[in-house]
């Protein structure tokens, strides 16, 4: 009886092990196929187009406005990219949800002489089907962005995002 080696060779000098490593690998293309046939691969038809973001800066004095005018350019202060140009900017009083230390119950509640500034941006960015790519980073709302617009650099949240077609906007 012949004992059988472990790396026994079957065809010449290709081993079981072999096989058995070409065999994942076509199950892996086979697999990735299959996934983004059906999902794509996220690029989708890149077009540009302009956009409209809004963005939130929090606490800030009510003579915000007297530092951004309509118009000012806007970069991002860490990785030195345009992001647009100032549409509009709204001041309006800060608040936060406060809980209630008898009752438990959350209500907004407003902070005296503290105010958050609402920036609209409009820039021309890179819009697939299945997110919005500006300078090559990803726009997604809820996103953290250090701006500088003239010689102040803000902490800013990305609050809304437009999307403007030929015909209108989304």
């Amino acid at each position: 009886m012949k004992v059988i080696d472990k790396n026994m060779k079957l065809f010449g000098k290709v081993s079981l092990l072999d096989i058995l490593i070409i065999l994942i690998v076509i199950a892996g293309i086979i697999a990735a196929a299959a996934y983004f046939g059906k999902h794509g691969t996220g690029i989708g038809s890149v077009d540009t187009q302009t956009i409209t973001y809004e963005v939130m800066v929090k606490k800030v004095d009510i003579d915000i406005a007297d530092d951004i005018k309509i118009g000012d350019q806007v970069n991002d202060r860490v990785k030195g990219y345009n992001r647009g140009f100032v549409e509009s900017v709204v001041v309006v009083p800060h608040s936060e949800k406060a809980t209630d230390l008898t009752t438990g119950a959350q209500a907004l509640k407003e902070y005296p002489s503290l105010y958050d500034a609402v920036i609209k941006i409009i820039v021309n960015a890179e819009v697939t089907d299945r997110y919005i790519n500006l300078s090559g980073n990803r726009m997604d709302i809820g996103k953290e962005a250090y701006l500088q617009i003239g010689a102040n650099v803000y902490k800013s949240w990305v609050s809304a995002i437009e999307i403007h077609d030929e015909g209108g906007s989304q």
